[in-house]
């Protein structure tokens, strides 16, 4: 496999894609990162998703899941069983200079519009670059994190606590953008009746 090629904005900006996919799929009942829509399993959409931006994807999993198939790095928790704030923390750690635009891979409806909204609207002087969601929350996939979040989210860790939400309303220097598209583009698929 061939070194990394992040992506480049016109200033400089260097992104590099992660997929997260460590999680139980408890819900759904088998490996929901291998249920298939529109002929393509959740985790390829993810992964190509990333690649048609011109980013290299790094999918980052627990130590049972296997994605050998995936033409892209695969890498394992270094925290297992820590959901994605595990996920997030391993990116940071991995990878301390680039601009982390992370995915799940459980959200088919993605569009690579919606991503570079993102890409173009982060600005490196904020930790992360979210889209609102409804009411007072945030969306915190896909996003823009820069990995000097590592020590904030090592310390929440350490406490045991695991939300999202909870870890991100901690957070100043939040990027919060307008999501003026279908809010079915943020839905995360958890049983499988959602896409059948």
């Amino acid at each position: 496999m061939g070194p990394l090629r992040p992506f480049l904005r016109g200033d400089s900006v260097k992104f590099q894609g992660i997929v997260l996919a460590g999680g139980k799929s408890s819900r759904f009942g088998e490996d929901k990162a291998l249920a298939c829509v529109d002929g393509l399993t959740m985790i390829e959409r993810t992964v190509n998703l990333l690649y048609s931006l011109g980013l290299d994807p790094v999918v980052i999993t627990n130590e049972t899941q296997d994605y050998s198939f995936l033409k892209c790095r695969i890498e394992r928790d270094l925290i297992p069983n820590q959901g994605p704030m595990g996920g997030l923390y391993t990116a940071c750690c991995l990878f301390e200079h680039l601009s982390l635009v992370v995915l799940t891979c459980d959200m088919p409806n993605l569009t690579p519009e919606s991503l570079k909204m993102l890409l173009d609207r982060h600005d490196k002087t904020y930790r992360a670059t979210l889209f609102k969601a409804k009411g007072n929350c945030f969306q915190p996939f896909p996003g823009v994190y820069e990995p000097s979040l590592i020590d904030p989210i090592k310390k929440v860790l350490e406490a045991g606590d695991l939300s999202m939400q909870d870890f991100l309303r901690q957070l100043a220097e939040i990027n919060l953008i307008p999501f003026k598209g279908l809010q079915k583009a943020f839905l995360n698929v958890n049983f499988r009746l959602q896409i059948e």
